[in-house]
């Protein structure tokens, strides 16, 4: 497909109608149980048949760690956790929401209105679009990070945690003798804190001090990360085609990979939200 034909191609062509969703009057418990049983990273919330919010594993992970309120996850709304839906509409180009999802930091855009939801659209539907279309020569090196957040193996959950939080990142690279052996993500510390089935101690405790889960001495907060982290980095070489970068990621199910030159040496990472660059550039 030439470039030409890519700017006029709209979302209505990319869009899933399969949206998982719940009321805002229901609880925390609730959206975490979607969450899972769907095995999605994200549910939007409605009142009655209007959509009103969007809820992330990430937001999920940072509500409770913030919180000091020490309800149960029964106690706590969903539109105490939920962000606004960005709405787009079906006549916009595949280009036109891969700049908005960036200008708006959001990996997830709601096709319709306040009113009524018909659709939505994902990074991981643009990025397959792309690589469905894209025939230009782009490089890794065009549109790769140069910089990234780095952490020792031994580094404890609660600091990772916090580091996320604070600098609003999701993903933090693993290094041992600042040589990286692995990743660790805000999905993989959701999903080792509902796999030790210690759940519980939040429903019971406050979620972040001394005897919550992801305190400096909580059950997953006091684990070292290396403990936690996906092993192995699957990483590109910067000279790669952005166009493969993008189905490697597509094909592994992952946000990055890391970047690295001739002499095989680790120069940056490229995440999803860079592959929307390169498709918002899509002139």
């Amino acid at each position: 497909m030439h470039i030409e034909n890519i700017q006029q191609d709209t979302i209505s062509e990319i869009k899933s109608t399969d949206i998982i969703s719940i009321q805002e009057t229901q609880s925390a418990h609730d959206v975490i149980t979607n969450l899972v049983s769907n095995k999605v990273s994200k549910v939007f919330v409605n009142n009655g048949s209007k959509p009103v919010g969007v809820i992330s594993d990430k937001d999920i992970i940072r509500f409770l760690y913030i919180d000091r309120s020490k309800r149960t996850l029964d106690q706590v709304f969903a539109s105490e956790i939920m962000n606004g839906v960005c709405f787009a509409v079906e006549t916009m180009t595949c280009s036109q929401a891969a700049q908005m999802m960036i200008l708006n930091k959001i990996s997830s855009l709601g096709i319709g209105s306040k009113e009524k939801m018909y659709g939505i659209l994902t990074k991981s539907d643009l990025i397959r679009y792309y690589t469905e279309t894209d025939t230009r020569t782009s490089k890794v090196s065009d549109y790769m990070m140069v910089s990234y957040f780095a952490a020792p193996h031994h580094t404890k959950i609660h600091e990772i945690l916090k580091k996320m939080i604070t600098c609003d990142i999701s993903r933090v690279i693993v290094t041992d003798n600042d040589s990286p052996i692995g990743m660790i993500t805000v999905g993989d510390i959701f999903r080792m804190s509902l796999a030790t089935n210690k759940m519980s101690i939040v429903q019971e405790n406050n979620y972040s001090e001394d005897d919550g889960l992801w305190s400096e001495t909580g059950f997953v907060g006091s684990q070292p990360t290396g403990e936690i982290m996906t092993e192995g980095l699957i990483t590109v070489d910067s000279s790669s085609h952005m166009r493969d970068a993008a189905k490697l990621l597509l094909y592994n199910k992952i946000d990055c990979v890391g970047v690295k030159n001739g002499n095989d040496e680790m120069i940056g990472i490229l995440n999803k939200t860079n592959i929307l660059y390169a498709l918002a550039d899509l002139k």
